[in-house]
């Protein structure tokens, strides 16, 4: 049974007057205002999350911010000699509140301790990221200076009350419109991005809840026939009868999709996963990249990003069918 899901296409306040989320959807333009401050709680969860790719290097990096503790947790992976470098920073109990910028085209993140500097500034059609790392990975310092730039076109917003108290909420937004210029340099290696062939998404939640969830997250973001293709699909968060994450973009151009079915164990290494929609259009394997036998991933406190390819395919609604074989793709595991 495919739910109902409902498109939002008035910008709208997440918060009503009385505290409470009573807007429920999904959008393809950023129509959801966080109006945080009239939040019945003001101690809600930020993550920011950027998976940047050209084929040759991926970089995973996210940053965190959980109320109780702050963290970031980057990964690079050479995707043509294969292996993964990957560490973090969590600060538990931080006094010092650490925001993420709120709104998408002004703002500044500034992190620095004694193993890392970060910083990431957002102004109206960029982002800029810059990177210090000392001891990456128990192995080399990680430096990064990279640029993205902001194409037109659609994104996915999604806002998700929870049903039986609607003063917690899960909102997320999904951007796979960047391209990716500056250079990595880590365990001796030096890997230069171009705006022509780097592909960047952004992936950005806020969220106030009940419990914990175990969260997984299938993306893939390359070019099909001459077009770039970016699917996203995950796991749900609060009360989904009316939208979900899941969606594949062509030419920034969004197609939402159903509810999917998820096959596959953490446990099992190095085995695939299987993604399926109940009107079986949509068959996907994703197999991760293997070294000696065991995936090609990172495990960064109670995230693991598994690094891998595609095969299947999904039929779209004009009636072609994209297939993703030997697509490169990536699993997110991660507990908030």
């Amino acid at each position: 049974m495919i739910l109902l899901q409902r498109e939002i296409t008035k910008p709208c306040y997440v918060f009503e007057s009385s505290g409470e989320v009573m807007q429920a959807g999904w959008a393809r333009r950023p129509m959801f205002a966080y109006n945080k401050s009239r939040s019945k709680s003001q101690n809600h969860c930020e993550r920011d999350c950027y998976f940047i790719n050209n084929g040759e290097v991926s970089m995973y990096l996210s940053v965190e911010n959980y109320g109780f503790e702050f963290a970031v947790k980057i990964a690079i992976a050479d995707l043509k000699r294969g292996g993964v470098i990957h560490d973090c920073i969590v600060k538990k109990f931080n006094l010092k509140k650490i925001a993420l910028p709120d709104a998408p085209h002004k703002g500044e993140l500034l992190y620095t301790d004694k193993m890392i500097q970060l910083q990431i500034t957002h102004s109206v059609d960029s982002r800029i990221i810059k990177c210090d790392f000392i001891d990456f990975g128990a192995i080399k310092n990680l430096y990064v200076n990279i640029r993205l730039t902001q194409q037109k076109g659609d994104s996915l917003n999604v806002l998700a009350p929870f049903e039986r108290n609607r003063k917690y909420f899960y909102m997320k937004r999904f951007i796979p419109r960047f391209r990716a210029e500056g250079v990595i340099r880590v365990g001796g290696f030096e890997y230069s991005l171009k705006e022509n062939s780097a592909f960047t998404y952004f992936d950005s939640a806020r969220f106030y809840k009940p419990r914990k969830h175990n969260y997984q997250r299938l993306c893939c973001d390359t070019v099909i026939g001459g077009k770039r293709v970016t699917l996203n699909l995950a796991s749900r968060v609060g009360d989904n009868r009316y939208g979900n994450e899941n969606c594949l973009f062509i030419e920034r151009s969004i197609i939402k999709l159903p509810q999917i079915i998820v096959k596959g164990n953490t446990q099992r290494e190095g085995r695939p996963f299987y993604f399926s929609g109940d009107d079986e259009k949509i068959d996907i394997t994703f197999k991760p990249f293997t070294l000696s036998g065991k995936p090609m991933n990172a495990v960064m406190d109670k995230t693991e990003v598994i690094f891998g390819r595609l095969f299947g395919y999904i039929d779209l609604p004009d009636g072609q069918r994209l297939t993703l074989d030997n697509a490169q793709a990536h699993l997110v595991f991660s507990e908030f």
